[in-house]
């Protein structure tokens, strides 16, 4: 088995690193939406 590449450890850290901003960005903007949905039905 070939050892990995620190090429390699930096491509799976930056795909997790944006995998992670993603899904906050995301879950922001669901928590606000459900937040002014909530306001609104209060």
């Amino acid at each position: 088995m070939l050892p990995i590449s620190p090429l390699e450890y930096l491509i799976a850290f930056a795909f997790a690193y944006l995998c992670g901003v993603l899904w906050s960005i995301c879950f922001c903007k669901y928590v606000g939406k459900v937040r002014s949905e909530a306001m609104c039905h209060a």
